[in-house]
């Protein structure tokens, strides 16, 4: 006889679960009735949860009925074979995008936008990113979307590094993170919402720390340890959200012995906190910035840096995977709020901050004052234009202030069949680095089909100037 676990359902489970049962479609079509058939015609939005579905309704489906819904699909008795959706193995496909591998030839520049692949010739799986930097050499570290195609429920396959000397080549060093195939319960299973890791090290214990944000409805970090940059990594703690914040993108930056986190509070603005000696705790609220804003205008993706004594924070709007206008912004200290220096995207004729969001700015060490912006193209396959930006904005504006933002029906369905976070095919993602320029405090980023690091002053040469 066939082991048997119940399925737990509720209006967090995605729409692909509740559709997979009969018993639990029928409960769906009593409370929602008419709303499959409209869902099931828009591919895009198979991957949202009920709750998501019904948030982005817009007051359509009343509360008693969500919760009612929410009640139903809770007390469905329901029982499915174990191994069912559960056990991944490491056989698990990877994507075309992925697994297609192109010799090139030996990099001497950036090409924002274009197909990056590693050393070995294959993609480079580091989205959502950032870089380390130690003993003379880069590390590039962030979410392996190897297998991500948007039809599989694999959010996150770990997180991998590359290793370079010059920013242009990266051989591939494997996962320094890796899943947990067996747990579902796990921060690290699949199918959890793994994001924007963040590495720093803490000179006082000796360890790098690494926190990871966990996006959707568990919306709450992930924190490890380990005594190498590589690895291997030790979890800490999971399921923490700072003060009882729900956990939005977020950005670390040390400065002496001090740790400061910024982070998307739930989208009522980005808070910035001071950590613990250790980097593993959140200690106090140091700052708030951009509060009172609304979807897609409040702040998200924080990259923060220091440049001549001020600090900046650069941020992307809340369109999911869907590029939109950033905001750079300047504090005299890292305990005050950020003031609003505008878009810092310069001549961009998308309105989507040259089709990227930007997950870190890295100061390189051994140059004068290079500073890159780097950004993931998370779906290059949906360009947008300032006409795409213009009906994005308005449609994501109009669930929050209908009367003041207008919008068609056939404006609401290109919204509806543009990729959502859940159905995008990742693995196929690009990347756009570029170099910040400053005019006074104001930090830009111009556009450039290729550039060369080599281009930059050296920081050795410009010290021996000085001398």
């Amino acid at each position: 006889m066939e082991k048997l676990q119940r399925v737990e359902l509720s209006i967090d489970s995605r729409l692909t679960e509740i559709f997979a049962y009969e018993e639990s479609r029928e409960i769906f079509d009593t409370y929602l009735p008419g709303m499959r058939a409209r869902v099931e015609s828009q591919p895009a939005v198979m991957g949202f949860s009920v709750r998501k579905l019904i948030d982005f309704a817009g007051g359509a489906v009343p509360d008693s009925a969500a919760e009612e819904l929410d009640a139903a699909l809770r007390q469905l008795e329901l029982y499915a074979e174990e191994a069912k959706g559960s056990g991944y193995k490491e056989e698990q496909p990877l994507t075309l995008a992925a697994s297609e591998c192109v010799r090139e030839e030996r990099r001497t520049a950036v090409y924002p936008g274009r197909v990056w692949r590693d050393t070995a010739g294959f993609r480079i799986q580091a989205h959502g990113g950032a870089l380390f930097y130690e003993d003379g050499t880069c590390y590039w570290y962030g979410e392996n979307k190897e297998r991500t195609d948007g039809k599989c429920a694999v959010w996150t396959w770990g997180i991998r590094a590359y290793a370079s000397k010059d920013l242009c080549n990266w051989e591939d060093q494997g996962l320094i993170i890796g899943p947990d195939l067996e747990n579902r319960a796990s921060g690290l299973y699949p199918e959890c919402h793994v994001d924007r890791p963040h590495i720093v090290k803490c000179e006082k214990t000796g360890k790098y720390v690494c926190w990871i944000k966990q996006s959707g409805e568990e919306a709450c970090f992930l924190i490890l340890q380990a005594d190498a940059f590589l690895g291997p990594y030790a979890v800490v703690k999971e399921n923490y959200r700072p003060f009882g914040m729900r956990v939005g993108d977020f950005d670390m930056t040390v400065e002496g012995e001090k740790c400061y986190l910024y982070m998307d509070a739930d989208h009522t603005g980005i808070v910035g906190m001071e950590l613990s000696e250790d980097f593993l705790l959140a200690e106090r609220k140091v700052s708030v910035s951009y509060e009172g804003l609304h979807a897609p205008f409040c702040r998200e993706a924080p990259a923060v840096f220091a440049r001549k004594g001020k600090r900046y924070m650069l941020t992307s709007g809340m369109s999911g995977y869907i590029p939109n206008k950033s905001d750079s912004a300047v504090s005299d200290s890292w305990e005050k709020p950020f003031a609003s220096l505008g878009n810092p995207h310069v001549n961009d004729a998308t309105n989507a901050s040259f089709n990227s969001q930007i997950s870190q700015v890295f100061r390189v060490p051994w140059k004068k004052d290079l500073y890159i912006a780097i950004a993931d193209r998370w779906v290059p396959d949906y360009p947008v234009d300032a006409r795409r930006a213009d009906v994005i904005r308005r449609t994501i504006a109009s669930r929050y202030e209908p009367e003041t933002y207008c919008v068609t029906e056939e404006e609401r369905r290109e919204v509806m069949n543009s990729p959502m976070l859940e159905s995008a095919n990742t693995s196929a993602a690009d990347y756009v680095w570029l170099p910040l320029r400053f005019d006074g405090e104001r930090a830009l980023i111009d556009w450039r089909d290729e550039w060369r690091p080599e281009d930059y002053e050296d920081a050795q040469r410009t010290e021996e100037k000085e001398r």
